[in-house]
């Protein structure tokens, strides 16, 4: 029987798939997903290559468990202005400077980057990736209906707000002001309330 780090089997095996996790991003950031074998994976957190399948059957998944580790505390803190005591407004800027800069971190290029460049997604994988969206786009949906004029009755699409988004944050790493393009973000994703 192997030995475990931890109190618990429960808290060891979380701490081997965040070691798994950690190790595959940074090798992933570095070499590409393509480069990167789960050998290699394996080598760089001291485990045996059949080990690693107890944790991740394969690169796809171990992609989709990073991009869930990125997205936690992004949803987090998404939820959080969602919650605060202040307009609808104030609320929807904050969530937009908050997502640009997810959005234009070297961190988020990586991951991006990985994706772009893996073939190894399942329709599971894509699946649980897709849910990580909606998730954190809920909380968008959230803000314009408090924002909109009528309630939010008459459903805003976020995503044509996701797509600005996107846009913005291109222009950004593109070397545009960041503060000039958040404020044309925020007109135009309150423009989209007024129905």
């Amino acid at each position: 029987m192997p030995r475990i780090a931890a109190d618990t089997v429960a808290e060891h095996v979380a701490q081997q798939e965040a070691a798994v996790v950690a190790a595959a991003a940074r090798l992933f950031g570095e070499r590409g997903v393509a480069r990167v074998s789960l050998a290699d994976i394996a080598a760089e957190v001291g485990l045996k290559r059949n080990s690693l399948y107890r944790y991740f059957p394969d690169k796809g998944h171990l992609l989709a468990a990073w991009f869930r580790v990125e997205l936690a505390p992004l949803q987090e803190q998404s939820e959080a202005i969602v919650g605060a005591d202040a307009p609808a407004d104030v609320r929807l800027r904050r969530w937009l400077e908050l997502q640009l800069d997810y959005l234009t971190a070297p961190e988020h290029q990586a991951m991006t980057d990985a994706f772009a460049e893996s073939s190894v997604l399942s329709d599971e994988v894509r699946a649980d990736i897709g849910r990580g969206h909606q998730e954190l786009y809920s909380t968008l949906e959230q803000i314009l209906a408090a924002a909109s004029p009528d309630g939010g009755s008459g459903r805003v699409d976020t995503t044509l707000v996701a797509g600005a988004l996107r846009s913005a944050a291109e222009l950004v790493i593109g070397g545009a002001e960041r503060d000039l393009v958040i404020e044309r973000l925020t007109r135009l994703a309150s423009a989209l309330t007024d129905g």
